[in-house]
């Protein structure tokens, strides 16, 4: 039984290793700066083994470029990375002076984050795929930071993860009160999750559909459903999400999932369904 537990902490290190070697890129900044103010491009490639970080690392700050090799220690989800002399540069004068790094890798997020042992700066990182290069000018073009920035305040997982979070999301019906197209304060964490899911992934969108209980006409209970999901459209966009990433539905008493003879019954057919297109 031991040796089966040493040879299971022994292939979660390796993987553990694997998944932190490899090309990352993300941002620098002062802790101190604005959340729009632009940030620094930095690109780490990293090999890390028997707990020793050893790679290099690019740094680029106003139009130029340095290359610093790196090395360091990894334990447990966090990293110390020591950066030394400077092996390239393009522009030195705009170089920053080698710092050490304090990291940690969060398995939820995706992200490799931390800060200097100087300067205050905070710098953060998702893994990608690419290769640090000694070209003569700053690499190009720099939307996918402008896009990170984004992202990062609408809390948006790294990409690695957000497939996998997707995968996992349960979408589930929300409910309303009797005659009511009032979305419930109950709703708006788990619809909050549902517009980060939609923004994760560029080509994804949801479609809702609006339903009623049997209680009063039908033409006014298909004007009822729709009240619902124009409350929902009205809530998503208030929150973010653009209204071209919804498709609406209503269908008043038409569809229920549940006997209309009973109150469970019709708070059950009270609803809007959710779902992934």
């Amino acid at each position: 039984m031991l040796r089966i537990l040493v040879c299971f902490c022994l292939l979660q290190s390796v993987a553990q290793a694997q998944r932190m070697s490899g090309f990352w890129q993300g941002m620098l900044y002062l802790s101190s700066e604005t959340t729009d103010k632009p940030r620094i491009p930095v690109y780490i490639d990293i090999y890390v083994t028997n707990g020793l970080v050893d790679g290099k690392m690019r740094i680029e700050n106003n139009g130029g470029a340095t290359i610093y090799p790196i090395n360091g220690t990894y334990s447990e989800l966090k990293m110390k990375l020591y950066t030394m002399k400077a092996t390239w540069y393009y522009l030195p004068e705009f170089a920053l002076t080698p710092s050490n790094y304090s990291l940690t890798y969060n398995p939820k997020t995706g992200y490799l984050e931390g800060t200097s042992d100087k300067d205050s700066y905070h710098l953060i990182l998702y893994k990608s795929s690419g290769e640090i290069a000694a070209l003569k000018a700053p690499y190009l073009p720099k939307e996918w930071l402008v896009r990170f920035q984004q992202e990062l305040k609408d809390g948006l997982s790294a990409p690695a993860i957000r497939k996998q979070e997707l995968l996992q999301f349960e979408l589930k019906p929300i409910y309303f009160d009797s005659d009511q197209a009032l979305i419930k304060a109950e709703y708006e964490d788990y619809l909050r999750e549902v517009i980060r899911m939609v923004k994760s992934h560029s080509d994804l969108r949801i479609e809702i559909t609006g339903h009623t209980d049997a209680d009063g006409s039908d033409a006014y209970n298909m004007i009822l459903s729709r009240k619902r999901s124009e409350a929902l459209i009205a809530f998503l966009e208030a929150n973010g999400l653009p209204k071209n990433r919804v498709v609406v539905r209503y269908k008043g008493e038409r569809e229920p999932i549940d006997s209309n003879t009973t109150e469970s019954g019709k708070l059950h057919n009270r609803r809007i369904d959710i779902r992934f297109i």
